[in-house]
């Protein structure tokens, strides 16, 4: 029996690179959010968003802040200049962007 051939998806994995662009362009587009709004719009499991958020935190791309007990995150200078320098790179290698999940 010959073996298969594995079918090609048309989707395609994302870089952790295309996630932290894909986390900016949402928070960005509501201004701030919360982590399950992120998660959620960002098609992530709350518990691997929680790890890269907190990833881009620590890097400057984001910034969270305590408001009525919920932590929210905002983009930072530095997370717009990362989204900013994606979007060149994107369209030198011809990657499409996509548009952000909202409102699920």
């Amino acid at each position: 029996m010959p073996p298969r051939k594995k079918k090609e998806s048309p989707f395609q994995k994302r870089t952790r690179y295309d996630i932290y662009a894909e986390v900016i362009r949402v928070i960005t587009i509501y201004g701030y959010a919360p982590l399950t709004r992120t998660a959620r719009s960002t098609n992530m499991p709350v518990d691997r968003a929680k790890e890269t958020i907190e990833y881009m935190v620590e890097r400057g791309l984001l910034e969270e802040e305590e408001e009525e007990g919920h932590t929210l995150y905002y983009v930072t200078v530095r997370g717009h200049q990362y989204l900013e320098l994606y979007k060149r790179i994107a369209g030198l290698v011809g990657i499409p962007m996509p548009d952000p999940i909202i409102g699920m």
